[in-house]
């Protein structure tokens, strides 16, 4: 059964112009699966909707993380009609057939950075290393969370809870601290309940 979960999401402090966007996760694409027809009725919803700014992809878009998935996942991500920002999650990762390069190929980035009416935005790949490892921000993904500057109202999109469930949690959470995030996005968890009970830990952690 898909775990296909979007959201309408509205982010907007005082007088700001309010930042819409859909918000997809644990998509996971797999040929022949129920998962097929739900990210298609996903794309068609999320394309009826007005005024979105953009649509961010939380991670797991495919089961295995094959080469096939991968590009077809693509073509059916390419059917939205707003521009999406995707990262890579464990089911992207943990039986990769080309050391998880294939994601970086078709997708052209493995982190991501963009501002939109006075917030900005970053993402990055996180999951093993390796088949069936541990999760973790790759090393050069943390190199990349160090050359961000402070001073910008920041949202961390990410598959994981950044928690013990990623063996450099702690690193990754002192840089986003330091950048000045007020509080991140993600999936990987396969409950509803607990997805909002992370957002919520993540606002109330957060100084908005």
């Amino acid at each position: 059964m898909a775990a296909v979960w979007v959201s309408a999401v509205v982010v907007a402090v005082a007088q700001e112009s309010p930042v819409k966007f859909a918000f997809l996760t644990d998509l996971p694409y797999s040929a022949g699966s129920g998962s097929v027809k739900d990210l298609s009725r996903c794309v068609k919803d999320v394309n009826t909707l007005d005024g979105l700014d953009f649509v961010l992809i939380g991670g797991d878009l495919t089961d295995f993380g094959t080469d096939e998935e991968i590009a077809a996942v693509k073509q059916m991500l390419d059917s939205l009609r707003y521009k999406y920002y995707v990262v890579a999650g464990n089911h992207d990762a943990k039986w990769s057939e080309s050391g998880c390069n294939t994601f970086l190929k078709v997708f052209g980035y493995e982190n991501y950075e963009f501002e939109c009416k006075g917030w900005r935005f970053i993402g990055c790949n996180c999951g093993p290393d390796m088949r069936m490892a541990p999760a973790l921000i790759p090393q050069e993904s943390m190199e990349w969370l160090k050359g961000l500057k402070p001073g910008k109202k920041t949202i961390f999109i990410n598959h994981y809870p950044q928690d013990t469930s990623v063996l450099n949690y702690f690193d990754v959470t002192r840089e986003l601290k330091r950048i000045g995030t007020r509080f991140e996005i993600g999936g990987h968890w396969q409950g509803m309940w607990r997805w909002i009970m992370t957002v919520c830990r993540a606002f109330l952690t957060a100084r908005l």
